[in-house]
């Protein structure tokens, strides 16, 4: 399909956004409330199915577990909302400080956009022989010093693991909030603050992916940009729904922490030589949220170009870099690292190529780290 260019000056800051998927694209910006008079009338003629979407979420969500448990304790992280939410970021901060000291983490991943059903699993520090075998989040987070199982069966992930040597203490289940055939003592919900201002509906008349009536047993919320707490939300918003979150259920806002972007080649090797191109770049986002590449991009002080927005979890050939090349000569090139571990520096050749670097920062760490010890205590 032929990529669609919509100039964003004015409402990003400048540069284009060239949207490698354009359906997919549009349809990303419609459930959360864009898309124009076209976006409103499609949530409007979605709103039927989206209660039939809520109805089924709220069966599957009530339903009975097997009964069956992990062999340590198991907390999950999730969102939501379609997509997005920083749901990996948080679980990156869990691996590198939120567990306690000398704690095992091992995460337990589906890994979306891999091409692979037998279960796999990851040490610490080990690169897949082939993203499509793992999936990009599940890679990022054994990159990040995490063991990790990638299955759509969870209790089978956590095997692979075990079968490696491992011993958890602690399970994460990435994106596990709405999966509940495994128990678990605790529910992290991550939302960012774009999210809070979307329609308060289920999909596809809104992000939702169930009702914003039902409460994990035990939750803790986590807002990234914002603290939702004693806001006036906007009628019909997300930030409105779960305004009872806010007042009754523990949390905390977080901050995103920009690192400085470093060469692509030198990101690879786990090394971090400044990248500073002389050039705009063009920022390649196969993200839940490109926007926010392009303004993080802009926050690490680089003049943005263009934005190519790819869909979340795309896999990336060096034929597909050679037509952005061409398609954007004299410009470099930077992503983010989800996109990085996808990649690599050949593909690039003489053109300047960086990666950006996100962490997400709890302003209430304490609160996390305790919730987190007493999720383990609860289990043994």
């Amino acid at each position: 399909m032929s990529p669609s260019i919509e100039d964003v000056r004015g409402r990003h800051g400048g540069g284009r956004v060239v949207e490698r998927a354009p359906v997919y694209g549009w349809a990303r910006r419609a459930v959360y409330g864009g898309g124009g008079t076209t976006g409103r009338v499609a949530r409007g003629l979605g709103a039927p199915l989206g209660w039939v979407w809520g109805a089924a979420a709220q069966r599957r969500l009530s339903a009975p577990g097997s009964g069956a448990r992990l062999s340590a304790a198991a907390i999950s992280v999730g969102n939501v909302t379609l997509g997005g939410g920083g749901k990996t970021s948080l679980v990156e901060w869990i691996v590198r400080e939120g567990a306690p000291p000398g704690a095992t983490v091992a995460v337990l991943s589906r890994g979306y956009g891999r091409h692979a059903e037998i279960p796999l699993a990851l040490a610490p520090g080990q690169t897949p022989a082939r993203i499509a075998e793992a999936g990009d989040e599940p890679a990022l987070l054994a990159r990040a010093g995490a063991w990790v199982g990638v299955s759509a069966d969870r209790f089978l992930a956590a095997r692979a693991v075990e079968e490696l040597g491992a011993r958890p203490h602690l399970y994460v289940l990435d994106d596990g909030l709405q999966h509940r055939a495994v128990p678990r003592a605790l529910d992290l919900v991550a939302f960012t603050r774009a999210d809070l201002f979307a329609p308060a509906r289920c999909v596809p008349a809104g992000p939702l992916r169930q009702r914003a009536s039902w409460v994990p047993p035990r939750a803790v919320w986590v807002v990234a940009g914002t603290d939702p707490r004693g806001v006036e939300w906007p009628a019909g918003s997300i930030g409105r729904a779960y305004s009872g979150w806010w007042r009754e259920l523990p949390g905390t806002s977080a901050d995103w922490q920009a690192g400085g972007p470093v060469t692509l080649a030198s990101w690879l090797a786990r090394g971090d030589e400044p990248f500073d191109p002389e050039v705009p770049v063009v920022v390649i986002a196969g993200v839940a949220r490109p926007e926010t590449a392009a303004e993080l991009t802009r926050a690490a002080g680089l003049e943005v170009a263009a934005l190519a927005a790819f869909p979340d979890h795309h896999l990336y050939s060096a034929r597909e870099i050679a037509r952005l090349r061409a398609s954007h000569p004299g410009a470099a090139f930077v992503m983010t690292e989800k996109d990085a571990v996808k990649c690599e520096a050949g593909w690039f050749g003489d053109v300047p190529a960086g990666v950006l670097k996100r962490l997400l920062v709890p302003r209430d760490p304490d609160l996390l780290r305790r919730e987190i010890a007493d999720a383990i205590a609860w289990r043994e």
